[in-house]
């Protein structure tokens, strides 16, 4: 069965205008598919489009030629009030500075993008609070931003993201401005959200440090993806999860002494793109 992109660019071009003969161009027919559960990295040294690729990818500016699609959908095609709705509860957006509001506590801060849904305060907190669990701040509900370390605030920043259950979330440079600790911290975090909750997560950054932990690593070079790279040492980790996913169905086919035909096409379904799978991975790893 072949698999669907979440994501997908189709020769994705960005001009900006500085002046009447002033022409940058920041991408040059961008083209790339990004899965359900992956995790990927854009990779390469600043100014080679990474951020301009994000903004477009995050429906925050239009390219100058090329397609979005999102889920199906061209983002070009989406009404402003749509485009703000994919914006707000479709996407997770996370960037180097923390962007939280000073005069606001943290629990505030993280429940804020609801607000914006109609959503009423005490689920707005509900959800806040369980999120600051998640992000291990649990104690700081009460505390503003000021009182708070770098890494604490972009795992504030990290929760705010994730309250409206965003399919993708967008991380820009997220450990930019962290010590080396603090940015351990976050970028654990964001790997537990692709593995644990199974979510899509883009991360942006020029720190060769976090590869190893990246499903696939798009390099770019002068407004190009140069080179797409699968992770080998998170494919055998996907391998060895296909293998056992395998096993365990045919397993509980064998158990079971009647199985309805009703549930025979899920079945056949599961085992051919498990093992379609293993096939793909098997070839990365050889």
């Amino acid at each position: 069965m072949a698999k669907t992109p979440v994501i997908k660019a189709v020769n994705l071009s960005k001009t900006f205008k500085l002046s009447k003969d002033n022409e940058v161009i920041a991408l040059h027919s961008v083209n790339f598919e990004i899965y359900s559960g992956e995790l990927i990295c854009f990779f390469g040294p600043s100014g080679c489009g990474k951020s301009t690729l994000l903004s477009m990818l995050a429906g925050l500016q239009p390219p100058t030629s090329g397609e979005v699609i999102v889920r199906g959908k061209n983002l070009a095609t989406l009404k402003k009030k749509e485009l703000a709705e994919y914006r707000r509860s479709k996407i997770g957006m996370v960037f180097q500075q923390f962007n939280l509001i000073i005069s606001m506590n943290v629990l505030e801060n993280i429940a804020l993008p609801m607000a914006f849904g109609g959503m009423n305060r005490k689920r707005r907190m509900q959800r806040a609070e369980h999120l600051l669990e998640v992000v291990d701040l649990g104690d700081k509900k009460k505390s503003v931003p000021a009182n708070l370390s770098g890494g604490q605030q972009q795992r504030v920043a990290i929760a705010r993201s994730l309250i409206n259950n965003p399919w993708i979330i967008m991380a820009d440079e997220p450990t930019g401005n962290l010590d080396s600790k603090s940015a351990d911290d976050v970028m654990k975090l964001l790997i537990s959200l692709s593995r644990k909750s199974k979510r899509t997560v883009i991360l942006i950054t020029h720190n060769p440090d976090y590869l190893q932990y990246v499903d696939r690593i798009f390099r770019m070079k002068d407004g190009r993806i140069d080179k797409i790279e699968v992770n080998a040492k998170t494919a055998k980790v996907e391998l060895v999860d296909s293998v056992s996913k395998l096993d365990k169905i045919q397993d509980s086919k064998d158990e079971s002494d009647e199985i309805e035909e009703k549930s025979e096409p899920a079945f056949t379904s599961a085992i051919s793109e498990i093992e379609e799978d293993k096939e793909e991975l098997t070839k990365v790893k050889e």
